[in-house]
């Protein structure tokens, strides 16, 4: 009879407890109706436009070193040198090392922990306060002591805060190679822009040759009773007026070596030892055909944006994590001696040794809506984190069309204004040749040298503009950055091996379908989840 009532115990309990344990976990809180509202763009569903269906042709994307193209030493010394000296590259390469010690530090969460301790203390216990035989009487109270502990990790939020670390890493690893493109690019547009203020000096020079000689045509005409005083005061107006043309283009071009020396980290006296630049020509539009799929691949800022995705996901997926149970492994070994009449070394004994070995759980069952607050501001993060990569990557678009647009107008420009200095010029030929010979007035010869300063003028600002674009366009298109996503075992085993930047860098290879499948699985993981609640 006994038998069958403790099969029946046991059948009960192997019932009962399931069900108890499926009631605790209903009855825990809930993050039901917290879900992600944003959506990842789909980069290949972008119109290029007009613009770039027009330039594309059978190109790549640029180099790394795409400065190289204009053939210019200097250059290429300046590159180097802020490439390498660059206090803004140093302050964002130390926060790639920052996140290397964040990740390290949260791989360590998913590993047991094991802590030591001792206390040795001399102490005696009060009379009045402490009955006998302790009271009155000083004694060795030692103790040492080991204690393991381990999060078992069930919900996988350990796991999930070391992945969001890694993806961080990626990020900043990115980041790092974006400020690199735009210092580059800085360069480069500070140094086609001294380039185009040599060539307004001698512009404004020769200008001012001219009008110079005017003034001794002018003085020599009243000498000789052709014409009045009003012709050389007009004259010395226009000298004196080119005068302060030329000493602003000297200053534009203090101001560009200055510049130029802050860029490349150099004292001020670095930009007096710089030779003149000469402007870059014939800055040609090329593109590959892939305009949206391969700007995912090459452009930094929208690399980085992705990574911010994935972690942005792996961080709610962490706090999601604390709506469930938390369970460790606990363990502890200790020796202890507290005894009236014992010396220093009684706590190394069998009697005083002491253990224990379980398991440490918590359940969340009520906490006045924190839990929910706090998944409710992960996925709102998260959904911040896809609309700012949204908004990179439309952006990058536009800004490569922008660029793009506006070389092929500049191109056209360009024909333009030559042949209206060539026309110019010539009109102030004949005009000189005309108040030389006393044949037209000196109101003429202000007019054409007015307009062929201004045509002249507009042709140079059009070369610099075209440079400007082009350099532009290099940055906007990556600046030949082959930066992206991995499957996270090169970061990771860098990341716990404590290996410097450089090693991280070169471990993130180019970004792929699988960081944008990553993505999109972390996307729909949060919003089956909050589903699941919702059904719940």
């Amino acid at each position: 009879m006994n038998a069958p009532a403790g099969q029946t115990c046991a059948a009960l309990r192997v019932t009962l407890v399931p069900c108890a344990l499926a009631a605790l976990l209903a009855g825990c809180i809930s993050g039901a109706g917290i879900k992600p509202e944003a959506a990842l763009i789909d980069p290949t569903s972008i119109d290029a436009g007009q613009a770039l269906r027009d330039a594309t042709n059978d190109a790549k994307w640029p180099a790394e070193a795409w400065w190289q193209a204009w053939q210019d030493p200097q250059l290429d010394a300046l590159m180097t040198r802020a490439t390498a000296n660059s206090p803004t590259l140093d302050i964002v390469r130390s926060r790639v090392t920052a996140a290397i010690w964040q990740a390290r530090a949260l791989h360590a969460d998913t590993l047991p922990e094991v802590n030591g301790g001792a206390q040795f203390e001399r102490e005696r216990f009060p009379r009045y306060a402490t009955p006998a035989p302790p009271g009155g009487t000083t004694v060795w109270a030692n103790s040492a002591a080991l204690t393991l502990s381990y999060d078992l990790d069930l919900w996988g939020k350990n796991r999930a805060l070391e992945r969001g670390a890694l993806n961080h890493v990626r990020a900043s690893v990115a980041d790092a190679q974006f400020a690199k493109v735009e210092l580059e690019a800085a360069v480069a547009r500070t140094y086609t822009g001294l380039a185009l203020q040599y060539a307004l000096l001698d512009l404004y020079t020769s200008i001012n040759d001219d009008e110079r000689r005017n003034i001794d045509i002018a003085t020599a005409r009243r000498r000789a009773g052709i014409s009045g005083d009003i012709d050389a005061y007009q004259a010395r107006t226009q000298f004196e007026a080119g005068r302060t043309d030329i000493a602003r283009a000297r200053q534009a071009i203090a101001v560009a070596r200055l510049q130029l020396a802050y860029l490349v980290g150099a004292g001020p006296g670095f930009g007096d030892t710089l030779t003149r630049p000469v402007l870059p020509r014939n800055a040609a539009v090329a593109l590959p055909s892939a305009i949206p799929a391969e700007l995912v691949g090459h452009r930094a800022d929208v690399v980085a944006q992705r990574w911010r995705v994935l972690e942005a996901a792996r961080k709610a997926d962490a706090v999601h994590a604390d709506f469930y149970p938390n369970i460790d492994l606990v363990a502890s070994a200790s020796l202890a001696s507290l005894v009236p009449f014992g010396g220093f070394f009684n706590f190394v004994n069998s009697d005083a040794v002491g253990h224990g070995v379980g398991v440490a759980a918590s359940l969340p069952i009520f906490d006045a809506g924190r839990r929910r607050g706090n998944y409710g501001v992960a996925t709102a993060e998260y959904d911040d984190a896809v609309l700012r990569y949204n908004d990179t990557v439309l952006a990058a678009m536009q800004g490569i069309t922008q660029q793009v647009t506006s070389l092929q107008s500049l191109g056209a420009q360009e024909q333009t204004a030559q042949a209206a200095v060539a026309a110019a010029q010539r009109a102030y030929e004949l005009a000189n040749q005309g108040y030389g010979g006393g044949i037209t007035d000196y109101l003429d010869v202000l007019v054409a040298q007015k307009v062929v300063l201004q045509q002249t003028l507009e042709l140079a600002q059009i070369r610099g503009q075209r440079a400007d674009a082009w350099v532009l366009l290099m940055r906007d298109l990556g600046g030949g950055a082959d930066l992206g996503a991995d499957d996270g075992a090169g970061v990771a085993a860098n990341a716990g091996a404590g290996s410097g930047v450089g090693s991280v860098a070169g471990s993130v290879a180019r970004m792929s379908a699988s960081a944008a499948d990553d993505a999109a699985r972390s996307a729909a993981r949060l919003q089956a989840t909050a589903g699941a609640q919702d059904a719940r």
